[in-house]
């Protein structure tokens, strides 16, 4: 591609859709570092002022992110919640791809949480911790309990995807309601090894108690602030 000196277009402005351009076409991908500016100004033959004028008003649109230091990196796009929707929904309507990583699973007394899931106290809960990620980025750590008695043999099933499909697939509950509650936490060093974050941060943390016909579960993670946001539908009468 080559910058139209002679164009009415701004030379900065063809240089900020250059660089839209491959990102929209997998070039450079969330994460990824960008050209310096002193790289496109060798390229293109242009000035340093207008290479940066590009790169902010990029900035400005959340389309790139900048570190003093470190250089210019594409933004990983927001996975966003609407409503009840499965992790594993939330990251493919952002055209990203979905994994999990098994942290933890335990087989544990309900305790305090057996009035919660309707349970007695000595029930057994499945106590499942997972890393989910998009696009191999870690975006949040989520702990499921879950009683035994409702989902007999979980265990054996494959728990890098969907939990929402398991049950649905091989239980035939279908989740159709849950009560959320959102609070903001700082990270633990614990969360930053899992979340692979260099330095603490806030983190959303979203607590859910799920309910699907003859199951109730309750599910607590914590997701990465500038990687997720929730939108809840509120109407009124």
């Amino acid at each position: 591609m080559l910058l139209d000196k002679k164009s009415p277009i701004p030379v900065y402005f063809q240089l900020k859709n250059f660089i839209k351009e491959d990102i929209e076409r997998r070039k450079l991908k969330p994460g990824d570092p960008i050209p310096s500016e002193r790289e496109y100004c060798e390229k293109y033959k242009i000035s340093r002022m207008t290479v940066r004028q590009a790169l902010k008003e990029l900035e400005t649109e959340g389309i790139i992110v900048r570190e003093r230091g470190r250089g210019s990196f594409v933004a990983i796009p927001r996975i966003e919640q609407e409503d009840l929707m499965s992790f594993t929904e939330m990251v493919r309507a952002r055209g990203m791809k979905p994994e999990t990583e098994m942290v933890e699973f335990l087989k544990i007394p309900a305790g305090n949480l057996s009035t919660m899931l309707d349970v007695k106290a000595q029930d057994s809960v499945f106590k499942i911790t997972r890393v989910r990620k998009a696009d191999g980025i870690p975006v949040a750590l989520e702990t499921v309990y879950i009683p035994e008695e409702s989902v007999p043999h979980l265990e054996k099933k494959d728990l890098t995807g969907s939990l929402y499909n398991i049950l649905r697939e091989e239980y035939g509950m279908e989740v159709r309601g849950s009560k959320t509650s959102f609070s903001a936490a700082m990270s633990t060093p614990f969360l930053e090894e899992q979340l692979k974050l260099e330095e603490p941060m806030p983190l959303l943390k979203v607590e859910s108690v799920n309910f699907a016909a003859g199951l109730t579960y309750y599910e607590l993670s914590y997701y990465r602030s500038d990687q997720f946001k929730i939108t809840v539908n509120l109407s009124r009468g």
